[in-house]
């Protein structure tokens, strides 16, 4: 998870402290025998804003292993932008709640290997539903639903997320 430009952690998305840049901690974990990095700017969306093209063209330009770069993308303008700058994949959640075909149109366009499906659910009562945002607005949309509709419109990957689980070190 990043913000600003630094890594941070957090517990259900909250309570953020900061563990170091971004760009620097890539390396170190491809170093150690990463294959893959997700890179998720977790305020973009809540802020307004799009998603850290020039922090994307620096960690292309540093570490030699496939990332994915996700948060305030909305359009396939914004996925374009981040292709050019060295991502391998994009991360979307709430703006593909918001409009489901921008999967079919990223896919359409790029390919599903380009595209990752971020979503971050919540069990209210019985059922689990997706949060958007990052965490902080509930949604109607139930999980399974959810993850079905956006394999068949193109998503060639999903990243789970548990809103009651996440950084509290007690398990999936």
């Amino acid at each position: 998870d990043v913000k600003d430009g630094r890594t941070v952690k957090g517990v259900n998305f909250v309570g953020l402290r900061d563990v170091g840049d971004a760009v620097e901690l890539g390396e170190m974990y491809a170093r150690q025998g990463a294959d893959e990095l997700v890179y998720l700017d977790i305020s973009a969306t809540v802020e307004g804003r799009g998603t850290f093209v020039n922090l994307v063209r620096r960690i292309s330009e540093r570490i030699n292993i496939p990332f994915t770069v996700g948060g305030g993308i909305s359009s396939l303008d914004d996925a374009a932008r981040l292709l050019d700058a060295g991502a391998d994949k994009i991360s979307i959640n709430s703006a593909a709640v918001r409009n489901p075909s921008l999967i079919d149109d990223i896919a359409g366009k790029y390919g599903s290997q380009f595209v990752v499906l971020a979503v971050d659910a919540r069990k209210v009562g019985e059922d689990y539903l997706i949060t958007t945002h990052g965490g902080r607005k509930l949604t109607d949309v139930e999980l399974f639903s959810w993850v079905k509709e956006g394999q068949s419109r193109g998503a060639g990957e999903i990243l789970l997320t548990s809103m009651d689980h996440d950084g509290t070190k007690s398990g999936y």
